[in-house]
């Protein structure tokens, strides 16, 4: 992607658009890390096929979740206040579509990679290229609009605390410590002062999984890898 928009909008400040942003950081961060996780285990190195299989769930979830919010709160609101993005709409559904069935495949091929990867391989390198197209159209067609958004809804409830927690632990590995602070003061205090557990809590669950919480520091959508 030559230009990646940034995380944090012109004048500094943070907003909806980053968490949303910081999403696609991590949605791209991981398929770069399952494909070269399992070039791993094709080369002989079947460690952690355990953890990579559980952590195939927490993605797809993750993902599955993400598309859920836009097809029922994000796109039909910016359809209502921007009729002119009803096509580009359109076409970001239709691609949610072809990734449902992807997921689903991804569920059995890593249920069996400790006997078979190559089905996982082919999985990953699919939803790879959907989502280098998808995550492009968001981010030119949808993110202009979200940029003035800057209140976060505070979770209802312990559940939804902890679930958030758990998000941003995962969306903000890799970004710019900057960014964060920015990103976070838009957060309810609770939920701020879970975060840092829940981080320690997913740098761990990277150590496991990829043998590395390493994960640079980015300012765009794009990782620092």
């Amino acid at each position: 992607m030559a230009n990646p928009p940034n995380l944090l909008n012109d004048d500094g400040t943070a907003s909806l658009a980053t968490a949303f942003l910081t999403s696609h950081h991590g949605f791209r961060r991981d398929i770069r890390l399952f494909a070269g996780a399992l070039g791993r285990v094709l080369a002989g190195n079947t460690s952690n096929v355990e953890a990579l299989s559980k952590e195939w769930k927490s993605y797809r979830e993750t993902l599955h979740g993400h598309h859920m919010m836009e097809d029922t709160a994000l796109f039909p609101s910016l359809r209502q206040q921007q009729p002119q993005l009803g096509e580009v709409i359109d076409g970001l559904l239709a691609e949610h579509r072809k990734i449902d069935p992807l997921l689903e495949e991804g569920d059995n091929a890593f249920a069996e990679l400790a006997t078979q990867v190559r089905p996982c391989v082919r999985v990953v390198g699919s939803l790879g290229g959907l989502l280098h197209t998808h995550l492009e159209t968001e981010e030119k067609h949808v993110v202009p609009f979200i940029r003035e958004a800057k209140v976060f809804p505070p979770p209802s409830n312990d559940v939804e605390l902890q679930m958030y927690a758990q998000g941003f632990a995962w969306s903000s590995h890799g970004i710019a410590q900057e960014v964060l602070d920015k990103l976070y003061e838009l957060l309810s205090p609770e939920l701020r002062a879970k975060l840092p557990e829940a981080r320690a809590a997913f740098a761990k669950r990277c150590e496991a999984v990829w043998g590395t919480s390493h994960a640079g520091a980015s300012r765009t959508s794009i990782p620092d890898l």
